[in-house]
């Protein structure tokens, strides 16, 4: 059976990425579209390709996860940096993304493209108009819903509101009014308020803020004019008593709604919006409904303040970064402040060349106006290369700056940006008076809380997270042992019914380390985590040599419950191949199902390991009776054909990572052996799968005791978690000179399983394991480089 390769999309940083139902653990990022290099592929038939598809003029990619029936979902960004946020909306056709801004039309992913529905004779018109939060006109994404049939009507604001504008009854139109029949209906829309800059409508990455508004509940009997007027809604208050936070850059993550019908048909319509400058949802007062169900939801992450300012005479000054987004690809070309200083202030004007000729700052803080002939990034380097520590731009209008002036230029120095009058009270403070400036860019706390408003949003829509009453996580994500290592993170979570869940995806600052988490104990909000090594780019305008990242995947969900503490851990070696614990091997009649992870660490995380310009190289063979009868050094993930009758199947994979980032498991190699026969129902193949239990660092050390041994815990299990009953005692070999010479370890059965004593050695130490059940199950595996062994 030949195999076509699916095109893969490559793996880098993204503003937001969802994930389909089915899911048990989560996927990587994505940016660009890429094939994997082309190897021998023969014998297996392989998932369904990828594919990406234009959204209102924006690529978003669409990834199946294997045969799950799991997705990934990403905007790819534009060659500006511009990625844009999503609206997912499902209802009874389908579910259907759309970006945010004035262009493009819903795009189905799932389900069919509602039709236009038929005016009745006794049909009347809506119209609609908004206004933002500034009081000018707004655009708004506009939902209708039938309370009593489950109909919806879409309606986007992108032009300002005219005359003669068509009234239709199609269920998606770009007009500012709607034919729909009289009944009972919800009536919402995300108004959506630009900064003051800029014009009040047009596609942006950029918002000031977005505000739910409308009715869930109305009559509609004859002709009707809507006004959504964002002034009308409240600020989403969150307060975390006995410990500052603030929401950092991209931490208002969702703001959404659900609405059931009186016939049961479910509305659920989310806003990931890519970036507001104040960082603040808003939510209009409602009513209690009667008729069906009504929610509105938000999720909103708050961190330890990762820049703060402070002068004397100068009043509470609220700094923030200018989006690193529009200046670096990854999270570590973004400079930024750590520890805390006090800076004398420089007025240096616009920070032109003329004005700064001949000055030497000398790590003073470079108070700069803005200028929109300039570029921020033009102005910020101007004045870093005369010694200034730290850029704050000042705005010189109303509002908060927006526009950047410019991309793809690297900042040299931390830049800030502050309000026009914060920037003047700066500009007066009394001569040689200094700011005490305070960066902390790895929080060592983060609340990430998903609020629930049921059946009304209240008239003070707020929240107290006491740290007693949330649940507790801890989580600690380990690296490499002699080199720096970079992270990304994202947490997913599932709502019930959800079809997707769009999340998104955060530098973890810090390198390895531990840190808290607090999350609103609900019963329905079921989290998925994984975390990404080296940190993902989250754009693409500096070249660089392809990158394959690490993704590791927590399997399965949890909910948390009042006071719930637990422990998650990313990346502890040794990291080995295993199968995907979501497609276990299967085998039904004589087709196979393979699927194998080649990133599987110590604690159970999963991730895809492929062949790729990366220097990654893999290969996946399948043989029955020592016959090859399929093969491939593309995605390890597919189906086979087995001959008939009794054989012996192996399934080797063996993985190469020699990148720049990597000093562990830089090559693995896994055989999987076992008698199959056909079957006549699907079953599961009852493989061994070793787990090690190595007690290193957060850097993947161990260190050894004095005689220069290590000892450590070995596990065997089948996939239904089972212990197989072992035809002998497993034997493992140790190398410390990458697998050139090997050495017996002592193996012995303790209480958990088995406990493996290495013989004395230091330096990365390479393991060689043999294990066979009494069934004629047996596993070989090679890791080179497992962990790194101190004295």
């Amino acid at each position: 059976m030949p195999l076509s390769i699916p095109p893969r999309v490559g793996a880098a940083a993204v503003t937001s990425l969802a994930v389909v139902a089915g899911l048990l653990t989560a996927v990587p990022s994505v940016a660009s579209a890429q094939t994997p290099a082309a190897g021998t592929v023969t014998g297996i038939a392989p998932a369904a390709a990828d594919r990406v598809v234009s959204v209102g003029g924006t690529r978003v990619a669409l990834t199946p996860v294997g045969d799950s029936g799991a997705t990934a979902l990403a905007p790819l960004p534009a060659a500006d940096g511009a990625t844009p946020g999503l609206v997912v909306a499902t209802d009874k056709t389908g579910t259907t993304v759309q970006t945010t801004g004035a262009g493009g039309a819903p795009t189905v992913i799932d389900g069919h493209a509602a039709r236009a529905s038929a005016a009745a004779a006794d049909a009347v018109p809506l119209h609609f108009s908004a206004l933002g939060r500034d009081g000018r006109a707004a655009e708004a994404y506009i939902t209708v819903f039938d309370l009593d049939h489950g109909n919806a009507w879409t309606r986007q604001l992108a032009v300002d509101p005219a005359p003669g504008d068509e009234c239709t009854a199609a269920s998606f139109a770009r007009t500012t009014c709607a034919l729909v029949p009289p009944g009972r209906y919800s009536v919402m829309a995300f108004v959506s308020t630009l900064p003051a800059q800029t014009p009040s409508i047009g596609s942006s990455r950029t918002y000031q803020n977005i505000s739910l508004v409308g009715q869930p509940e109305t009559a509609v009997t004859g002709e009707r004019t809507f006004a959504f007027d964002a002034r009308d809604a409240q600020q989403l208050a969150i307060r975390t008593p006995g410990r500052t936070t603030k929401v950092p850059p991209q931490g208002a993550m969702l703001l959404g709604y659900d609405r059931t019908a009186a016939d049961g048909s479910a509305l659920h319509l989310d806003m990931h919006p890519s970036y507001l400058l104040d960082q603040h949802f808003y939510l209009q007062p409602t009513a209690t409904v009667s008729v069906g169900e009504f929610q509105a939801r938000t999720r909103v992450r708050l961190e330890a303040p990762d820049i703060t300012l402070s002068a004397p005479t100068a009043p509470k000054l609220h700094p923030e970064y200018v989006d690193r987004t529009w200046f670096s690809d990854v999270a570590s070309d973004f400079p930024v402040v750590d520890g805390t200083t006090r800076l004398r202030v420089v007025d240096v004007g616009r920070a032109t060349a003329a004005e700064l000729a001949g000055r030497r700052l000398n790590g003073a803080l470079a108070l700069v106006t803005h200028d929109a002939g300039l570029s921020i990034a033009e102005q910020s380097n101007n004045a870093a290369a005369h010694g200034a520590a730290l850029v704050v731009v000042r705005n010189d209008g109303p509002g908060d700056i927006s526009d950047p002036g410019g991309t793809g230029v690297k900042l040299r120095a931390p830049t800030i940006r502050l309000n026009r009058a914060e920037g003047l009270a700066l500009a007066h403070l009394p001569r040689g008076a200094r700011v005490t400036v305070g960066g902390e860019p790895a929080s060592p706390y983060v609340y990430d809380l998903y609020l629930r408003e049921k059946q009304r949003i209240p008239a003070h829509p707020s929240y107290v997270a006491t740290r007693g009453h949330l649940a507790t996580q801890t989580n600690r994500v380990y690296g490499q042992p002699s080199q720096p290592s970079t992270f990304s993170e994202a947490a997913y979570p599932w709502q019930p019914g959800d079809g997707f869940v769009v999340s998104t995806v955060f530098p973890f600052q810090g390198g390895p380390r531990t840190r808290t988490e607090y999350r609103v104990a609900d019963p329905d909000t079921a989290w998925a985590y994984a975390v990404f090594a080296p940190g993902t780019r989250y754009n693409t305008m500096f070249p660089a040599a392809p990158v394959q990242s690490m993704t590791l995947s927590r399997p399965g969900r949890e909910s948390y419950a009042d006071h719930d503490r637990g422990r998650l851990a990313f990346g502890r070696a040794p990291i080995a191949a295993a199968p995907n614990p979501a497609r276990p091997v299967q085998r039904s009649g004589d087709l196979m199902r393979v699927a194998v992870d080649g990133f599987t660490d110590a604690d159970g995380n999963h991730g895809s390991e492929y062949t790729d310009p990366s220097g990654v190289q893999t290969h996946l063979a399948i043989r029955a009776d020592g016959a090859l009868v399929g093969q491939t050094d593309n995605l390890p993930s597919g189906t086979v054909q087995l001959p008939g009758g009794a054989s012996r199947v192996s399934i080797s994979f063996t993985a190469d990572n020699p990148q720049s980032w990597n000093e562990l498991s830089t090559h693995t190699d896994t055989a999987w052996s076992f008698p199959s026969a056909t079957t006549d129902a699907v079953r599961t193949v009852p493989v061994l799968l070793p787990g090690y239990d190595v007690g290193v660092d957060l850097h993947n050390r161990v260190r050894a005791d004095r005689h220069g041994r290590v000892a450590f815990g070995l596990g065997l299990r089948r996939p239904d978690g089972t212990s197989p009953e072992l035809s002998d005692t497993p034997s493992i070999d140790a190398s410390y000179d990458d697998g050139a010479s090997w050495r017996a370890a002592r193996v012995t059965r303790d209480a958990d399983g088995w406990r493996v004593e290495l013989p004395a050695g230091s330096g990365p130490v390479s393991l060689r394991l043999h294990a066979q059940d009494t069934s004629g199950s047996a596993v070989d595996q090679t890791i080179v480089r497992a962990f790194d062994v101190v004295r």
